[in-house]
């Protein structure tokens, strides 16, 4: 229909949950329609290519801009005010996340102080010349114990091999092993020719101060790899993070820590001051919504303006929907709302934040707030009724002697204007 044919050039529109309608809701729509032809004159229309794009662009917009007030004044548990957002006063040194689903168990907004972090374990070998030769070619076994996992290695060593390449062969060998620790072959900084290994836990913390791996020789002579490249020499123990959490000390293995299942906690550094942890409505989400109303408002008023051009029509609706916003415009601009001299409609990003993370910008978008009942109201009526701001000619009064008979009205001259799969 033209609706599929015209509506692509223009404005694509992706579908929301308050596209889709009940049948009693459709046939809601037919009884409007029906109660507005009782008491309206008969008009001629001279459609054309401009006129139906003008009116189907202010159609969708009208749709849109409903869409995003029913977004905002939305109640339900995921809609905008309601889905949360974790915030740290101070996020290099403390952040937050929301994991789960189910916010009901996210807890009140908290302090937290860090003390130290937790750290993992750190073993530092013997310290060799690069080229120098000492260990011995051969096989050589010896035992990794990562946490409650044991695991045996079998390494060789070729008998010319030179320190650097028995070093950088025995890391790579380790790595490849994937079991929690990693090690690497590192430079006296004092003296480049001197090297050794550096083994480092994945993991941090230790409850009890206990070494979180530990190496050791198979062999029974004391003449092994380990004991010979000093590998079970502990250069940092692990330890866990200690901070205070409204006052109250508490310690965790790790950095991170998730709080009801549903928000994850991550310390990254010291703090001498409180770190502050509160949740607010999701500003990206909000901010989306509020520029899907500004968008579609803007569009409504350059259609208008472009239409005004091309056929002389005057601006109906420009002058309509500005008339309609203008008296609460001292509200909106308080919410960071901004008129510029084109009377388009843009945010002032700072002023708004702060709107809504005091709560005032959801005052403003309740469903029983004059504004977004008469907002609300105009783009109902624009929707139900596109063809009041296009040009015609009037043809007839409706005879009131008579009994009155509503029918499909002069906004459905073509297929799909109102009729169509979301209206």
């Amino acid at each position: 229909n033209s609706y599929n044919y015209l509506v692509p050039t223009y404005r694509p529109k992706p579908l929301t949950k308050y596209d889709t309608h009940k049948a009693s809701e459709l046939r809601n729509i037919v009884n409007e329609i029906t109660k507005l032809t009782k008491e309206s004159p008969t008009y001629f229309v001279k459609m054309n290519d401009a006129k139906q794009t003008y009116l189907l662009g202010i159609k969708e917009s009208a749709i849109m801009f409903q869409n995003g007030f029913e977004e905002l004044c939305d109640t339900s548990p995921d809609s905008a005010f309601n889905n949360k957002k974790a915030y740290s006063s101070d996020v290099e040194k403390a952040g937050a996340r929301i994991i789960g689903d189910d916010q009901s168990r996210l807890p009140d907004g908290f302090s937290i102080r860090i003390e130290s972090l937790a750290l993992s374990q750190i073993n530092k070998g013997r310290e060799l010349y690069m080229t120098g030769k000492g260990l011995a070619g051969g096989t050589y076994k010896f035992q990794v114990n990562v946490g409650d996992d044991m695991y045996d290695f079998q390494y060789n060593v070729r008998n010319d091999a030179n320190n650097r390449e028995v070093l950088s062969g025995l890391s790579s060998f380790i790595n490849k092993a994937n079991i929690g620790i990693q090690t690497s072959v590192e430079k006296n900084p004092e003296n480049p020719n001197r090297i050794w290994m550096r083994i480092e836990s994945e993991m941090t913390g230790s409850a009890a101060g206990e070494p979180i791996f530990t190496l050791a020789d198979k062999e029974a002579n004391g003449n092994g790899l380990v004991s010979y490249l000093e590998l079970d020499r502990i250069g940092r123990s692990p330890r866990s993070s200690t901070f205070y959490m409204d006052g109250t000390e508490r310690h965790t293995l790790s950095n991170e820590f998730t709080m009801g299942k549903c928000l994850k906690v991550t310390l990254r550094e010291a703090s001498d001051t409180e770190i502050h942890i509160n949740f607010y409505p999701d500003s990206d989400r909000i901010l989306e919504s509020l520029q899907k109303i500004a968008d579609a408002y803007n569009f409504m008023l350059d259609s208008s303006e472009e239409f005004s051009k091309v056929t002389s029509y005057n601006l109906k609706l420009s002058n309509d929907i500005q008339a309609t916003i203008r008296p609460f415009k001292p509200e909106l601009e308080s919410c960071g709302f901004v008129f510029n001299d084109e009377n388009r409609m843009l945010f002032d990003t700072s002023l708004t934040l702060q709107a809504i993370n005091d709560g005032e910008l959801q005052k403003l978008f309740t469903r029983t707030s004059p504004f977004v009942q008469t907002m609300v109201g105009k783009a109902y009526e624009i929707k139900l009724n596109p063809m009041e701001y296009v040009d015609k000619l009037m043809g007839t009064y409706p005879d009131f002697s008579k009994p009155s008979e509503g029918f499909s009205y002069i906004t459905s001259l073509y297929s799909g204007l109102i009729f169509n799969y979301y209206f």
